[in-house]
């Protein structure tokens, strides 16, 4: 048993770190805004900066900021960030992105990658606001599928939803 009452000083006991490595690994890239609003859009957004501040801080994630007005800062793993992510039961099955931790891919894929960001996000806040599940997590980007002889079909992204069921509904029912 550990009896220094300074052990785990700095451990994320709730988890809140280890959400918000696992998100941008899977998801591949997101703005400080999406992150916010996956993780904790209940709290200040100065939150979730600290967070990712800390992360960075860490080696966990890095970011890179688009020139475009208002500067928006996009977060991405790192290498290491991903391998520390790819051993997570939570990640099962993950494969570290072709992004690593190269912020001119990042750059040069912000677009299409943000905007699918964007889409897993309103799947997840539409499940807060009805009442179904939907966490940060069950949107899983580019997810590999081989047909054989080398070729393969590689979807934007996978959602698994689940609708809450209402008084009288059966899981059969649809």
């Amino acid at each position: 048993m550990d009896t220094d009452p300074g052990a785990g000083a700095g451990v994320n006991a709730g988890g809140g770190d280890r959400l918000a490595v696992a998100v941008l690994a899977q998801y591949r890239m997101a703005t400080t805004e999406q992150m916010h609003r996956l993780l904790a859009p209940e709290v200040r957004i100065e939150q979730t900066r600290r967070r990712l501040a800390k992360l960075r801080a860490e080696g966990l994630v890095d970011r890179i900021t688009l020139p475009q007005v208002g500067r928006t800062r996009v977060w991405f793993t790192t290498d290491y960030g991903a391998e520390v992510a790819a051993e997570w039961p939570e990640l099962r099955g993950w494969r570290p992105a072709w992004l690593g931790a190269d912020p001119t891919a990042v750059r040069l894929r912000a677009g299409h990658g943000l905007t699918v960001t964007e889409t897993g996000l309103a799947f997840v806040a539409d499940a807060r606001r009805c009442g179904d599940v939907c966490r940060p997590l069950d949107w899983l980007p580019e997810v590999h599928h081989p047909l054989g002889s080398g070729e393969a079909v590689i979807p934007d992204a996978l959602l698994y939803y689940r609708r809450r069921l209402d008084e009288g509904d059966s899981e059969g029912e649809g």
